[in-house]
């Protein structure tokens, strides 16, 4: 089909029968010019060992009469020989060399070549002179190459029928290795295609952990391990942010319909429309919770990052707090703060601090306290906010930051949260590289510490120790 890419396993076959068909291409002209090589040096070789014991018989005046009888017929049937006199005319020559121009010596020493006479075919030539009486004698002798020209034939012929069906064989082979290699890979698919959000719980197998198709499943696993985590959170937070719904909305319609079916004065028509109001400001708070929260998760939640005192918004959420205290009858207490800067918005990080009070003084008793102290060194602010109020049990120590999720749920209504002011203060505090550490103890009280990155230019001062209890 036409713009349909290849398969994986159809693109290793390719690649491996491309790459192995040039290896086989060029083992086959390696393995053709060797034996072209081989043929012709040993061919060089007898007509060295004929040019020699033809010469030393030239040397000695002999074959200078132009009797070819005087050769071994060994020699006649398998080489042609021409010999010239000082004077350049032929003296001895076999009658298949008449009429063939045949080369000239270039020097002393002998020389080989391959030639092409016409009517002959390919020739091997050796040719050179000989010191005898009455001048230097020229001494060429010629053999056929048509052995030659055969045997390379054959061996053409061989590696054209051998080649070709040995490449053929390793792409069929290669072809069902890739398969079977590959293989896992379409379990993983099959696999993969049957997991939903109604089945997250399902895994990939992983049939050999130690090779790459093994850790990529135990990727995918773990991967799909985030994403059911991921959808079990999202499934208890929609059930959660329903159930808080569900709670304003029935009480404002049941307000709205008991005003409606009944007389009543302008006075209890004024108490039910404040009810309504309180609970409308209720769900607006609620759903700007859920929003901001929201924005979080996808990361679109907008940062105005700025230089900030540190010391200056904890004193102003600890004066904030002070009037709510002081109606619990709980005592605030705020240590001298050491000056610190760091990048951060400064409405953000104030929601932070607002939420720990709020807790810290909705969870205490009456007559409790609460001390807020920081220090500041070594690239970090660390500021401390410790209760004295009821603890968090150490079940639930992991569960705090949860969304929705409060200690003791009956108090919900008495208290008017919604179980996410520490979600919000968790994801503030690192959207600033920070985070926030927390030590309890049922019945004695809680310390929530915000670590915090300051900037290096931040002014030096007297650094004082968060409490300890």
């Amino acid at each position: 089909m036409a713009g349909r890419s290849w398969s994986i396993r159809a693109r290793l076959t390719a690649w491996f029968g491309a790459v192995l068909a040039l290896i086989l291409v060029g083992l086959g002209l390696a393995v053709y010019f060797a034996m072209d090589h081989a043929l012709i040096r040993r061919i060089d070789a007898a007509l060295a060992f004929e040019y020699e014991e033809t010469a030393e018989k030239v040397r000695g005046g002999g074959l200078i009469g132009g009797d070819l009888a005087a050769l071994p017929e060994a020699f006649r049937a398998t080489y042609q020989i021409r010999i010239d006199g000082p004077d350049g005319r032929p003296r001895l020559r076999s009658p298949a060399l008449a009429g063939v121009p045949l080369p000239a010596p270039p020097g002393d020493r002998p020389h080989v070549a391959t030639i092409r006479p016409p009517g002959l075919g390919p020739q091997r030539l050796v040719a050179g002179r000989v010191a005898a009486p009455g001048g230097p004698w020229v001494l060429r002798i010629a053999t056929a190459l048509d052995a030659h020209s055969r045997e390379l034939a054959e061996l053409r012929a061989t590696l054209w029928t051998i080649l070709p069906a040995g490449l053929l064989l390793a792409i069929v082979a290669g072809y069902g290795l890739a398969g079977r290699a590959l293989a896992p890979v379409d379990r993983m698919i099959e696999a993969a295609r049957r997991i939903s959000a109604r089945n997250l719980h399902e895994r990939i197998r992983v049939a050999n952990p130690g090779d790459e198709i093994g850790r990529l499943a135990a990727t995918l696993n773990a991967m799909l391990d985030r994403l059911d985590r991921t959808f079990a959170a999202m499934r208890r937070f929609t059930a959660d942010a329903a159930h808080e719904l569900r709670t304003p909305i029935a009480t404002v319609r049941t307000e709205a319909e008991v005003a409606l079916l009944s007389s009543r004065s302008a006075e209890a028509l004024a108490e039910v429309l404040a009810s309504v109001v309180d609970e409308a400001d209720r769900l607006g708070r609620l759903a700007d919770r859920l929003l901001r929260l929201s924005r979080e998760d996808a990361g679109l939640a907008a940062a105005d990052l700025r230089p900030t005192r540190l010391d200056e918004v904890v004193a102003a959420a600890a004066g904030h707090a002070r009037a709510a205290a002081d109606r619990a009858g709980v005592d605030l207490r705020l240590d001298a703060l050491p000056p610190a800067t760091l990048a951060a918005d400064p409405g953000r990080l104030r929601e932070v601090f607002d939420n720990l009070l709020d807790n810290a003084i909705k969870y205490n008793r009456p007559g409790g306290s609460i001390r807020v102290g920081a220090e500041a060194g070594d690239g970090l602010a660390v500021v401390a906010v410790a209760d004295t109020g009821l603890g968090i049990p150490a079940e639930a120590l992991a569960l705090v930051f949860d969304r929705f999720y409060r200690v003791d749920p009956s108090r919900s209504r008495h208290t008017g949260g919604f179980g996410l002011g520490l979600s919000i203060a968790q994801a503030a505090v690192e959207h600033l590289g920070g985070r926030i550490e927390l030590q309890s103890e049922l019945g004695q009280g809680s310390i929530f510490r915000v670590v915090l990155p300051i900037l290096a230019e931040n002014p030096s001062g007297p650094a004082r120790r968060p409490p300890a209890d």
